[in-house]
């Protein structure tokens, strides 16, 4: 009778008092639940969830419900993309000129990436730590008198990158990439690294939030630069056609189409499908060409320069 008593509690015995691993739930894996959340990384969450009008819960079973075995090992960082995604939708979706105008999305945007580089307690200490050597090794501050930095200053200008900068955590370039990938105003994701290495060539490679809002401020304004100029003379875009760059009008370089021995000054503009020249007339300009970006459509010694 003993025995049979002994057998029956040996079952019913917890799984751990029998030598047996305890159940994990799938947001214990890696980076764990929400309580293995970095402060940063929770106020994010927290954000996200007032811009998606949704519980923080809501966010999280969504994310988890989806959440593949392969992504478990970076569970917090997975779910800091995934809501941040999720925000990103709706608070770009109208007034961003405004937004940026006032800094709520500079603001929230850089905490995305300061979370995405911290998204535990034990990346957040190793932030903090580093930032802690930074202001031992940093320079004493300029006096109240010392330096103005004015509007009309560049933004690349090594002299500059030195005052914008506080106190407050700072990113790395990982971290810019990754947002490059989900938010393109930020930086394009070609050349995220070399954009990153000019904002913080004179930051020690760490890019402080005042450097960040006045880049994307610049960024938009000349975006909005941008959709103001003309289209070529005669040239219908494609609908996903757009400017990026013009050269050959007043206060940019003159450019001049050879052919042979002749020249013909004009404009010369880029955008993201082709390249477009316009010979100028007496009072405007000719119909534009598409000028071959592949060997095609021009002749071997049809060449553009910027004179």
């Amino acid at each position: 009778m003993d025995t049979e008593k002994m057998d029956s509690q040996k079952k019913t015995a917890p799984a751990e008092a029998r030598g047996a691993a305890p159940p994990v739930s799938k947001a214990a894996g890696g980076g764990g639940g929400r309580k293995h959340l970095s402060s940063i990384a929770n106020h994010v969450l927290q954000q996200c969830s007032l811009a998606l009008d949704r519980s923080v819960s809501d966010l999280i079973a969504d994310f988890e419900l989806g959440l593949k075995t392969a992504a478990v090992d970076n569970y917090s960082r997975r779910l800091v993309e995934f809501c941040s995604l999720q925000a990103l939708q709706i608070i770009t979706s109208r007034d961003l000129g405004d937004k940026i105008s006032d800094g709520s999305i500079s603001r929230f945007t850089f905490d995305m990436m300061l979370a995405w580089e911290t998204p535990t307690p034990s990346d957040q200490q190793i932030t903090m730590e580093s930032i802690a050597k930074e202001r031992e090794d940093r320079k004493e501050p300029l006096g109240e008198n010392e330096a103005v930095m004015g509007d009309d200053t560049s933004l690349f200008y090594s002299d500059i990158m030195p005052l914008l900068v506080n106190e407050e955590p700072t990113i790395g370039e990982d971290a810019y990439v990754w947002f490059g990938s989900v938010f393109p105003l930020a930086c394009d994701l070609v050349n995220a690294r070399f954009t990153f290495e000019a904002l913080t060539t004179t930051t020690a490679s760490r890019l402080h939030y005042p450097a960040y809002d006045r880049f994307l401020k610049e960024m938009d304004k000349s975006f909005k630069s941008l959709q103001n100029l003309p289209t070529p003379t005669g040239i219908d875009f494609a609908e996903d056609e757009f400017i990026l760059h013009m050269e050959g009008t007043a206060g940019t370089q003159r450019v001049v189409r050879h052919i042979g021995t002749s020249s013909w000054p004009g404009r010369l503009t880029l955008t993201n499908k082709a390249l477009y020249f316009e010979a100028s007339g007496t009072i405007s300009y000719e119909s534009a060409f598409k000028v071959g970006t592949s060997g095609s459509g021009v002749p071997g010694d049809d060449q553009l320069n910027e004179a």
